[in-house]
Protein backbone atom coordinates (compact mmCIF):
# COMPACT_ATOMS: atom_id res chain seq x y z
CA UNK A 1 0.00 0.00 0.00
CA UNK A 2 1.26 3.43 -1.23
CA UNK A 3 1.75 6.53 1.14
CA UNK A 4 -0.97 9.07 0.70
CA UNK A 5 2.20 11.54 -0.37
CA UNK A 6 2.82 8.96 -3.52
CA UNK A 7 -0.75 8.97 -4.42
CA UNK A 8 -0.84 12.63 -4.33
CA UNK A 9 2.46 13.15 -6.65
CA UNK A 10 0.97 10.74 -9.01
CA UNK A 11 -2.66 12.33 -9.34
CA UNK A 12 -1.82 15.67 -10.01
CA UNK A 13 0.63 14.82 -13.29
CA UNK A 14 -2.40 12.88 -14.94
CA UNK A 15 -5.10 15.79 -13.75
CA UNK A 16 -2.66 18.34 -15.55
CA UNK A 17 -2.17 15.72 -18.42
CA UNK A 18 -6.00 15.15 -18.88
CA UNK A 19 -6.17 18.70 -19.20
CA UNK A 20 -3.65 19.01 -21.48
CA UNK A 21 -5.49 16.09 -23.24
CA UNK A 22 -8.48 17.91 -23.03
CA UNK A 23 -7.97 21.22 -24.56
CA UNK A 24 -5.65 20.08 -27.32
CA UNK A 25 -8.74 17.79 -28.43
CA UNK A 26 -10.73 21.06 -28.75
CA UNK A 27 -11.51 23.34 -32.35
CA UNK A 28 -11.78 26.18 -32.78
CA UNK A 29 -15.77 25.83 -32.51
CA UNK A 30 -14.59 24.80 -28.77
CA UNK A 31 -12.04 27.57 -27.66
CA UNK A 32 -14.58 30.05 -29.47
CA UNK A 33 -17.73 29.12 -26.90
CA UNK A 34 -15.49 28.57 -23.74
CA UNK A 35 -14.14 32.17 -24.72
CA UNK A 36 -17.88 33.47 -24.76
CA UNK A 37 -18.66 31.91 -21.60
CA UNK A 38 -15.87 33.37 -20.14
CA UNK A 39 -16.86 36.83 -21.18
CA UNK A 40 -20.23 35.94 -20.20
CA UNK A 41 -18.74 35.10 -16.96
CA UNK A 42 -16.72 38.34 -16.65
CA UNK A 43 -19.61 40.68 -18.11
CA UNK A 44 -22.01 39.33 -15.84
CA UNK A 45 -19.51 40.00 -12.77
CA UNK A 46 -18.65 43.40 -13.65
CA UNK A 47 -22.88 43.82 -13.80
CA UNK A 48 -23.15 42.26 -10.21
CA UNK A 49 -20.33 44.15 -8.94
CA UNK A 50 -21.75 47.78 -10.55
CA UNK A 51 -25.23 46.74 -9.30
CA UNK A 52 -24.18 46.28 -5.94
CA UNK A 53 -21.89 49.76 -6.03
CA UNK A 54 -25.40 51.80 -7.09
CA UNK A 55 -27.60 50.31 -4.68
CA UNK A 56 -24.81 51.29 -1.79
CA UNK A 57 -24.28 54.34 -3.49
CA UNK A 58 -28.69 54.72 -3.97
CA UNK A 59 -28.61 53.68 0.05
CA UNK A 60 -26.55 56.27 1.66
CA UNK A 61 -28.79 58.88 -1.08
CA UNK A 62 -31.59 57.48 0.72
CA UNK A 63 -30.30 57.71 3.68
CA UNK A 64 -29.09 61.05 3.72
CA UNK A 65 -32.32 62.44 1.68
CA UNK A 66 -33.79 60.90 4.85
CA UNK A 67 -31.85 62.59 7.42
CA UNK A 68 -32.17 65.74 5.26
CA UNK A 69 -35.60 65.57 5.75
CA UNK A 70 -35.93 64.61 9.65
CA UNK A 71 -33.73 67.74 10.05
CA UNK A 72 -35.69 69.50 7.57
CA UNK A 73 -39.34 68.55 9.84
CA UNK A 74 -37.42 69.35 12.85
CA UNK A 75 -36.21 72.74 11.86
CA UNK A 76 -39.91 73.59 10.65
CA UNK A 77 -41.54 71.90 14.33
CA UNK A 78 -38.73 74.36 16.07
CA UNK A 79 -39.55 76.73 13.53
CA UNK A 80 -43.46 76.39 14.56
CA UNK A 81 -42.62 76.26 18.02
CA UNK A 82 -40.26 79.40 18.17
CA UNK A 83 -43.38 81.39 15.81
CA UNK A 84 -46.33 79.89 18.67
CA UNK A 85 -44.14 81.40 21.97
CA UNK A 86 -43.46 84.67 20.01
CA UNK A 87 -47.38 84.79 19.47
CA UNK A 88 -47.99 84.14 23.15
CA UNK A 89 -44.71 86.08 23.94
CA UNK A 90 -46.15 89.19 21.87
CA UNK A 91 -49.65 89.24 23.78
CA UNK A 92 -48.24 88.70 27.22
CA UNK A 93 -46.01 92.10 26.08
CA UNK A 94 -48.96 93.77 24.69
CA UNK A 95 -51.57 92.81 28.18
CA UNK A 96 -48.44 93.99 30.24
CA UNK A 97 -47.67 97.25 28.32
CA UNK A 98 -51.46 97.94 28.28
CA UNK A 99 -51.57 97.41 32.03
CA UNK A 100 -48.60 99.08 32.65
CA UNK A 101 -49.91 102.26 31.10
CA UNK A 102 -53.82 102.40 32.11
CA UNK A 103 -52.82 102.36 35.66
CA UNK A 104 -50.71 106.03 35.56
CA UNK A 105 -52.59 107.64 32.71
CA UNK A 106 -55.81 107.04 34.59
CA UNK A 107 -53.96 108.65 37.39
CA UNK A 108 -52.70 111.15 35.39
CA UNK A 109 -56.17 111.95 34.10
CA UNK A 110 -57.57 112.17 37.91
CA UNK A 111 -54.86 114.59 38.80
CA UNK A 112 -55.05 116.58 35.99
CA UNK A 113 -59.01 116.82 36.83
CA UNK A 114 -58.50 117.84 40.45
CA UNK A 115 -56.28 120.53 39.74
CA UNK A 116 -58.59 121.79 37.06
CA UNK A 117 -61.86 121.69 38.89
CA UNK A 118 -60.15 122.73 42.63
CA UNK A 119 -57.60 124.89 41.63
CA UNK A 120 -58.50 127.66 43.00
CA UNK A 121 -59.23 126.67 46.54
CA UNK A 122 -56.44 124.76 46.97
CA UNK A 123 -53.21 125.20 49.43
CA UNK A 124 -50.29 125.97 48.73
CA UNK A 125 -49.17 122.55 49.94
CA UNK A 126 -51.73 120.46 48.19
CA UNK A 127 -50.81 122.11 44.68
CA UNK A 128 -47.30 121.03 44.92
CA UNK A 129 -48.08 117.46 46.19
CA UNK A 130 -50.50 116.99 43.14
CA UNK A 131 -48.16 118.80 40.60
CA UNK A 132 -45.15 116.60 41.76
CA UNK A 133 -47.28 113.60 41.24
CA UNK A 134 -48.43 114.76 38.02
CA UNK A 135 -44.74 115.54 37.67
CA UNK A 136 -43.76 112.06 38.69
CA UNK A 137 -46.20 109.80 37.22
CA UNK A 138 -45.96 111.44 33.70
CA UNK A 139 -42.14 110.93 33.97
CA UNK A 140 -42.62 107.42 34.58
CA UNK A 141 -44.98 107.03 31.29
CA UNK A 142 -42.49 109.07 28.80
CA UNK A 143 -39.75 106.82 30.50
CA UNK A 144 -41.43 103.60 29.90
CA UNK A 145 -42.37 104.44 26.53
CA UNK A 146 -38.91 105.34 25.86
CA UNK A 147 -37.17 102.32 27.18
CA UNK A 148 -39.63 100.04 24.74
CA UNK A 149 -39.18 102.34 21.76
CA UNK A 150 -35.32 101.38 22.41
CA UNK A 151 -35.90 98.09 23.10
CA UNK A 152 -37.89 97.54 20.07
CA UNK A 153 -35.47 99.17 18.03
CA UNK A 154 -32.80 96.94 19.19
CA UNK A 155 -34.33 93.96 17.92
CA UNK A 156 -34.24 95.07 14.30
CA UNK A 157 -31.49 93.21 12.10
CA UNK A 158 -30.05 95.91 11.11
CA UNK A 159 -29.30 97.38 14.76
CA UNK A 160 -25.66 97.58 15.58
CA UNK A 161 -23.92 99.05 18.94
CA UNK A 162 -22.05 102.24 19.23
CA UNK A 163 -19.07 101.72 21.72
CA UNK A 164 -18.10 104.73 23.81
CA UNK A 165 -15.92 105.26 26.80
CA UNK A 166 -16.99 107.20 30.21
CA UNK A 167 -16.84 107.34 33.87
CA UNK A 168 -19.44 104.79 35.11
CA UNK A 169 -20.25 107.21 38.01
CA UNK A 170 -20.60 110.51 36.56
CA UNK A 171 -23.17 108.64 34.09
CA UNK A 172 -24.58 108.19 36.56
CA UNK A 173 -24.68 111.55 38.37
CA UNK A 174 -25.26 112.94 35.04
CA UNK A 175 -27.59 110.79 33.14
CA UNK A 176 -29.75 108.82 36.01
CA UNK A 177 -29.99 111.91 38.18
CA UNK A 178 -33.76 112.52 38.51
CA UNK A 179 -33.49 108.75 39.93
CA UNK A 180 -30.97 110.06 43.03
CA UNK A 181 -33.32 112.96 43.51
CA UNK A 182 -36.36 110.33 43.84
CA UNK A 183 -34.35 107.59 45.92
CA UNK A 184 -33.11 111.15 48.19
CA UNK A 185 -37.11 112.20 48.46
CA UNK A 186 -38.03 108.70 49.33
CA UNK A 187 -35.55 109.25 52.21
CA UNK A 188 -33.20 106.65 50.94
CA UNK A 189 -29.40 107.12 50.69
CA UNK A 190 -28.05 107.18 47.15
CA UNK A 191 -24.31 105.43 47.36
CA UNK A 192 -21.37 105.28 44.83
CA UNK A 193 -19.43 102.46 46.40
CA UNK A 194 -17.05 101.94 43.22
CA UNK A 195 -14.22 105.02 42.67
CA UNK A 196 -14.93 107.80 40.09
CA UNK A 197 -11.59 106.39 38.39
CA UNK A 198 -13.51 103.30 36.97
CA UNK A 199 -14.53 104.10 33.35
CA UNK A 200 -17.21 101.35 31.18
CA UNK A 201 -16.41 100.66 27.36
CA UNK A 202 -19.84 99.89 26.02
CA UNK A 203 -23.47 101.16 24.25
CA UNK A 204 -24.03 103.80 26.68
CA UNK A 205 -27.68 104.45 24.82
CA UNK A 206 -28.29 100.78 25.52
CA UNK A 207 -26.72 100.68 29.20
CA UNK A 208 -28.66 104.20 29.95
CA UNK A 209 -32.23 102.33 29.92
CA UNK A 210 -30.72 98.85 31.64
CA UNK A 211 -29.05 102.08 34.26
CA UNK A 212 -33.21 103.52 34.56
CA UNK A 213 -34.74 99.85 34.67
CA UNK A 214 -32.86 98.82 37.53
CA UNK A 215 -32.86 102.04 39.66
CA UNK A 216 -36.60 102.50 38.84
CA UNK A 217 -37.02 99.13 40.20
CA UNK A 218 -34.62 99.18 43.35
CA UNK A 219 -36.43 102.38 44.50
CA UNK A 220 -40.01 101.41 43.99
CA UNK A 221 -39.22 98.12 46.16
CA UNK A 222 -37.08 99.67 48.57
CA UNK A 223 -38.84 101.13 51.76
CA UNK A 224 -36.00 102.55 53.57
CA UNK A 225 -32.45 101.93 53.17
CA UNK A 226 -30.35 102.57 51.02
CA UNK A 227 -29.67 102.28 47.39
CA UNK A 228 -25.78 101.61 46.26
CA UNK A 229 -23.87 101.32 43.22
CA UNK A 230 -20.45 99.88 42.77
CA UNK A 231 -18.69 97.96 40.11
CA UNK A 232 -15.30 97.08 38.78
CA UNK A 233 -13.14 96.39 35.70
CA UNK A 234 -10.62 93.16 34.74
CA UNK A 235 -8.88 92.43 31.67
CA UNK A 236 -11.80 90.74 29.97
CA UNK A 237 -15.06 91.87 31.44
CA UNK A 238 -16.36 95.08 33.59
CA UNK A 239 -19.09 95.02 36.25
CA UNK A 240 -21.75 96.97 37.83
CA UNK A 241 -23.73 96.12 40.61
CA UNK A 242 -27.06 97.59 41.92
CA UNK A 243 -27.97 96.51 45.23
CA UNK A 244 -31.11 97.68 47.55
CA UNK A 245 -31.99 96.93 51.08
CA UNK A 246 -35.99 96.59 49.54
CA UNK A 247 -38.23 93.68 49.56
CA UNK A 248 -35.49 91.01 47.97
CA UNK A 249 -36.81 88.73 45.47
CA UNK A 250 -37.89 84.99 45.71
CA UNK A 251 -35.78 82.12 43.85
CA UNK A 252 -38.40 81.16 41.40
CA UNK A 253 -38.73 84.77 40.20
CA UNK A 254 -35.27 84.88 39.93
CA UNK A 255 -34.90 82.00 37.68
CA UNK A 256 -37.46 83.97 35.44
CA UNK A 257 -35.97 87.21 35.39
CA UNK A 258 -32.06 86.22 35.05
CA UNK A 259 -33.54 84.07 31.87
CA UNK A 260 -35.68 86.93 30.76
CA UNK A 261 -39.05 84.65 31.13
CA UNK A 262 -42.29 86.27 30.78
CA UNK A 263 -45.09 83.86 32.45
CA UNK A 264 -48.59 84.44 33.20
CA UNK A 265 -48.29 83.60 36.86
CA UNK A 266 -48.20 87.13 37.77
CA UNK A 267 -49.36 90.47 36.43
CA UNK A 268 -46.26 92.29 37.98
CA UNK A 269 -45.22 95.41 36.04
CA UNK A 270 -42.08 94.56 36.99
CA UNK A 271 -41.74 91.85 33.99
CA UNK A 272 -41.58 94.19 30.97
CA UNK A 273 -38.64 96.29 32.82
CA UNK A 274 -36.82 92.85 33.65
CA UNK A 275 -37.67 91.48 30.04
CA UNK A 276 -35.95 95.00 28.24
CA UNK A 277 -32.69 94.74 30.72
CA UNK A 278 -32.48 91.13 29.78
CA UNK A 279 -32.48 91.65 25.84
CA UNK A 280 -30.37 94.87 26.12
CA UNK A 281 -27.78 93.20 27.93
CA UNK A 282 -27.71 90.12 25.91
CA UNK A 283 -27.54 92.38 22.93
CA UNK A 284 -25.06 93.96 24.45
CA UNK A 285 -22.86 90.61 24.94
CA UNK A 286 -23.16 90.11 28.76
CA UNK A 287 -24.97 88.49 31.20
CA UNK A 288 -27.08 89.41 34.69
CA UNK A 289 -26.78 87.68 37.63
CA UNK A 290 -29.18 88.36 40.68
CA UNK A 291 -28.21 87.53 44.41
CA UNK A 292 -31.32 88.09 46.63
CA UNK A 293 -33.30 86.72 49.41
CA UNK A 294 -37.22 88.19 50.11
CA UNK A 295 -36.87 90.46 52.95
CA UNK A 296 -33.28 90.95 52.79
CA UNK A 297 -32.61 93.39 49.82
CA UNK A 298 -31.34 92.28 46.02
CA UNK A 299 -28.01 92.51 44.10
CA UNK A 300 -28.39 92.66 40.58
CA UNK A 301 -24.89 92.28 38.69
CA UNK A 302 -24.04 93.28 34.87
CA UNK A 303 -21.63 91.97 33.33
CA UNK A 304 -20.04 93.34 30.38
CA UNK A 305 -17.14 92.04 28.04
CA UNK A 306 -14.48 94.86 27.76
Amino acid sequence: MFPSNAIFHVRIPVGKQFLLNLFASFGLAEYIVIAIIVSILIIVFILVKTLRKREKTLEEMVAAKTEELRYSMLQLEANEIELTNNLAFRERIISIVMHDLKSPLTFVHKIATSLYETHSTLSKEDLERLTFELYHTSFDITNFVINLLQWLNSTQQNFRLTYTIQPLNEFIRTSCAVYIKMANEKGLDFEFQSPDSLVLRTDFSLLLIVLRNLLDNAIKNTPKGSISISGYATDRHQFFTIADTGYGINPEKIIELENGVITKKTSESTQIGYRIVYDLVQKMKGNIQIVSAEGKGSKITVQLPV
